[in-house]
């Protein structure tokens, strides 16, 4: 019974990858169940309304019974909570400090943190609101906004960095851009002196970016030999943290 369980929901994870429809047989070699079986668990899918076939064409696709379901799900989405268990794992694996930022008008704002071993800090506090172009993890915030916001926001006078140095707006688009199409985001020394971020994007069920997930640290604990690898970690749980808000 639990293998057919397992078996049902590989075959609804596979029709969710696009909005398309499907045969039997790209069905069955996706999943790598055999066509027998498939065919069984789509015509109890079907019964259950969670998926569909067409008598014309033979074809199935993701019904209308998994609507309430995912209404239902999404309701029981609390974006702290489940980030706190992935911020701690970020932050085991890393040994840096974790945090979870929103983006709060103009600026982004740290709603939950989880502390490495570390005793030497680069301190960030809940609460604290930095302006988005300051730092890798609020950036990527300000990367995935629309063009529009981020031409406004671009417009207007931009917060010095900390050396005093006004940003350059078209080094900084260009950088945005970067991120957009890395998911991915590296800083140093934006707005705190020899402060090093790593930031990547959290997306929700409707692909909407909804937070951002990173790392600071020193830059003597991010030496370049290391900096991929951190990169690495910083994505995997971003990953997984999206995965839990439903984002495919």
């Amino acid at each position: 019974m639990i293998q057919s369980l397992i078996k049902s929901s590989t075959i609804l994870e596979y029709m969710k990858q696009s909005n398309k429809e499907y045969t039997i047989a790209e069905i069955s070699e996706g999943v790598n169940i055999p066509p027998s079986t498939t065919h069984r668990i789509l015509n109890t899918l079907i019964e259950c309304d969670y998926v569909m076939k067409d008598d014309r064409t033979h074809l199935y696709k993701l019904g209308a019974g998994l609507i309430s379901l995912g209404i239902a799900a999404t309701s029981n989405i609390n974006l702290q909570n489940d980030a706190y268990p992935i911020l701690k794992a970020l932050s085991k694996e890393t040994q840096e400090d974790a945090f979870l930022v929103i983006k709060s008008g103009n600026k982004g704002l740290v709603i939950a943190k989880s502390e490495g071993p570390h005793p030497l800090k680069v301190v960030e506090h809940f609460g604290l609101e930095i302006p988005l172009h300051m730092g890798a993890i609020r950036k990527v915030l300000l990367a995935f906004q629309p063009e529009n916001y981020i031409d406004y926001y671009l417009d207007e006078k931009l917060t010095p960095y900390f050396n005093g140095e006004i940003p350059d707006k078209e080094l900084l688009r260009s950088d945005l851009k970067k991120i957009k199409e890395t998911n991915l985001s590296y800083s140093t020394s934006e707005y705190i002196k020899n402060g090093t971020g790593i930031g990547a994007p959290i997306f929700d069920y409707k692909k909407d970016i909804v937070a951002s997930i990173g790392i600071i640290a020193p830059v003597y604990r991010v030496p370049a030999e290391k900096e991929q690898e951190m990169k690495n970690i910083v994505s995997h749980y971003a990953s997984e943290l999206s995965k839990k808000l439903g984002y495919y």
